[in-house]
């Protein structure tokens, strides 16, 4: 039992509305299996590892990322907590190492949700205006695909996006699965409609598509003698290569986890869990191959690296992803406007679950009394960190500004390696849980082994994570690993701890003890 004094109340507030297939939403939501996630599979592979089998990669990111999810699978249901593994590295840890971790992570995700604001316009934007335009020969569409992208329409656009999906994710727990669960329909139709697409052509239909599309002079031999001519040469595929882009392919399925975070709102937590966060891994990675290899088939891995390598001699106005050679496939216009349609919707689907991830971490913090306490208001209408949300929605407007008028983003923040450490500390607890607070785990399966089975699950992840973490840092592929982007990485761990003394010392001269209020779990 909590000592309920050390905390901010003697209730979250927080209630159990979520269902097994709501936390399903949620992980799924921020994985996102769908076209996005197998043409960013394909476009960072490409571009990061040239021959690497995105295929196999993607096979080798399931069995690295398995253990990862039995992990919190466990852990979820052992501590069903807001904040998941915040709260469980502070208790199974130790207090400062637990909230560095949560604060990392949470800036992770904000800071993401403002380059996916920003990606929105410069790529996923772009690419559904160009394939209409094309589709119809509309000239101002084509003209419009290129304006979006201009930082300042951009930055824009981008913010619709982000205060849309904070809507979205602060409208109260009924609200926010009916519209994600629309939105995952939209998109899974949307998906299917692209497999159908490839599925139904071959590599000498795609030929003979991109000769001339949209009444272009480009040709699918002229594409890839540009590239020759820039001194690109074909890699073939080879295993090295592929074993080096498992990070990205880890990185793929990240997501399948984030139901953790709000694990205390969610109901028989302990049979639901497993269907929500196994449930979308083995989904996405099921979509992710199909797309994967019928890309391959269709498509094949020649031309996108050839696509790639043109860079800005690539004669269309859309980036060479395969949402825009998709669209060279099809002449139905019902079937280019669906799966357009789900690809546009992409990121108003995933924001809203990394904010609602987000906003459980910053309620966690409050709740502890590390944060303001008026972060963890819960609004008496929507049963819902409101005020949490609003920080999170401007720290990420922040992220977007840097995003849109900046590179620094992209060339300092390495968000791979971030998670990384978060999750090598959250399969530690899963490795020292059944030693340290043995009652919270004995209704696990392999509670009573010698060595139990979630320490054994939490050994195999913390060695995959170390792993993850030290590609991330050492290959410029996977993350950004210059010193100044090291300096960063660091400078974002030891702003929390900074944080923690500055929190510390403020709540110990007004009679709030941390080191009391982290020695116990706080309430569901």
């Amino acid at each position: 039992m909590a000592n309920k004094t050390v905390f901010l109340r003697e209730a979250t507030g927080l209630i159990r509305n979520f269902s097994w297939f709501d936390a399903f939403l949620i992980s799924s939501s921020v994985i996102l299996p769908s076209v996005w996630s197998f043409a960013s599979q394909i476009a960072f592979v490409a571009t990061a590892d040239p021959g690497a089998d995105w295929v196999l990669s993607e096979h080798f990111g399931l069995l690295f990322t398995i253990p990862l999810a039995l992990a919190y699978v466990f852990l979820s249901t052992s501590m069903p907590r807001a904040g998941g593994d915040y709260i469980w590295i502070t208790r199974g840890v130790n207090s400062v190492v637990g909230f560095m971790a949560g604060w990392s992570f949470w800036i992770s995700i904000v800071a993401v949700v403002g380059i996916e604001g920003f990606i929105n316009s410069t790529v996923v934007l772009p690419i559904a205006l160009a394939s209409f335009g094309y589709a119809s020969g509309n000239q101002f569409l084509l003209s419009l695909a290129s304006a979006v992208a201009i930082p300042v329409n951009a930055f824009v656009l981008g913010l619709v996006v982000i205060l849309v999906s904070a809507v979205i994710a602060g409208v109260g727990a009924k609200v926010f699965s009916r519209i994600m669960t629309i939105l995952f329909i939209i998109i899974m139709i949307s998906a299917v409609l692209s497999f159908y697409v490839l599925g139904t052509s071959t590599h000498a239909d795609f030929i003979n598509a991109v000769n001339g599309y949209g009444g272009t002079n480009m040709t699918y031999t002229g594409i890839i003698n540009q590239a020759q001519s820039t001194g690109w040469s074909y890699v073939p595929l080879s295993l090295n290569l592929t074993l080096m882009s498992i990070p990205l392919s880890v990185l793929l399925y990240n997501g399948q986890n984030f139901a953790a975070a709000a694990a205390g709102e969610v109901k028989n937590v302990r049979h639901n869990m497993a269907y929500a966060i196994l449930g979308s891994l083995f989904f996405a990675w099921i979509i992710n191959i199909i797309g994967t290899q019928l890309s391959v088939n269709v498509v094949g891995y020649q031309f996108v690296q050839a696509a790639f390598a043109v860079g800005s001699n690539w004669p269309l106005v859309a980036p060479p992803w395969m949402p825009l050679f998709i669209s060279m496939l099809t002449n139905n216009f019902a079937i280019l406007f669906l799966i357009q349609l789900g690809w546009l919707l992409t990121f108003f689907w995933n924001i809203p679950g990394f904010l609602l991830v987000a906003t459980r971490y910053v309620f966690a913090f409050s709740f502890d009394r590390i944060f303001p306490a008026r972060f963890a208001d819960i609004n008496e209408k929507f049963r819902f960190p409101i005020k949490a949300m609003i920080l999170n929605a401007v720290c990420a407007t922040i992220f977007l500004i840097l995003a849109s008028f900046t590179s620094y983003l992209g060339l300092f923040l390495n968000s791979v390696a971030i998670w990384s450490v978060v999750w090598l500390l959250g399969s530690l607890v899963a490795v020292v849980l059944p030693f340290r607070r043995n009652s919270l785990v004995s209704h696990l399966p392999g509670a009573k082994w010698k060595i139990p089975l979630v320490s054994i699950v939490g050994a195999i992840s913390a060695i995959f994570m170390a792993a993850n973490f030290f590609f991330s840092v050492t290959e410029p592929a996977i993350g950004p690993s210059t010193p100044q982007a090291d300096a960063i990485l660091a400078g974002i761990f030891i702003t929390g701890v900074v944080y923690y003394v500055a929190s510390y010392t403020i709540n110990k001269r007004q009679g709030v003890d941390l080191k009391a209020v982290y020695s116990e779990i706080p309430p569901e």
